[in-house]
């Protein structure tokens, strides 16, 4: 399997010669670490949540131009949004992807939204903002610092996880100097558990 890191959240998924890519948001958009006329095959568009850093329509429609028979898994919520815009998507999952119930974390100043996790051929979980569910995964993309959570949260979950490989994710926030100080410290630490956390920059291709 192999997995690009494309800022924060966003993730491009290389597999069984299909093409995924998980929560397409403003930070990627914005900052190009996507180059869309460069990418040959998008089979998926998968989307945890309406939050701008995880969906940007703009982004969506961008990939529908180039890709327009691609599928799009995603919750009821974000799947009426994309409606309004005659964009077809939908919530249910096949064989190559299961998308599952899951809370967002809870936010001091609203409501959290509808949430889905992902897990792709039985291998890989995409946890958006949740650290709260059930997998086995051998791989969890999990979001390891935000407004709804600590890193210590994340390690404690990771923990009683305890998939083979961490991703990380949702860490647009930290200067890049401190980030790669924490996946540092992070690394070192799993490893004294069994766990393989990868410290990607954006761009990297990680081979898992």
């Amino acid at each position: 399997m192999k997995i690009l890191k494309l800022l924060h959240s966003c993730l491009l998924i290389e597999e069984q010669d299909k093409a995924i890519l998980i929560d397409p948001g403003v930070f990627t958009y914005q900052e190009k670490a996507l180059d869309i006329n460069k990418l040959e095959k998008l089979d998926y568009i998968l989307i945890t949540h309406e939050h701008p850093d995880h969906m940007h329509m703009p982004f969506v429609q961008e990939l529908l131009v180039k890709f327009p028979n691609v599928k799009i898994i995603t919750n009821n919520t974000i799947a009426t949004q994309l409606a309004k815009e005659n964009i077809t998507a939908t919530y249910e999952g096949d064989s190559i992807v299961s998308a599952i119930k899951a809370p967002h974390e809870k936010l001091w100043d609203k409501e959290p939204p509808d949430h889905v996790i992902f897990t792709l051929f039985n291998k890989l979980t995409h946890a958006g903002d949740s650290l709260h569910f059930a997998a086995n995964s051998e791989i969890v993309a999990l979001g390891i610092q935000a407004p709804w959570g600590s890193t210590t949260d994340a390690v404690n979950f990771a923990l009683g996880l305890h998939p083979k490989v961490i991703i990380p994710i949702h860490d647009w926030m930290w200067k890049d100097e401190f980030r790669k100080g924490m996946y540092q410290r992070l690394a070192e630490f799993f490893k004294t558990k069994g766990i393989d956390f990868k410290t990607p920059e954006t761009g990297d291709v990680m081979e898992v």
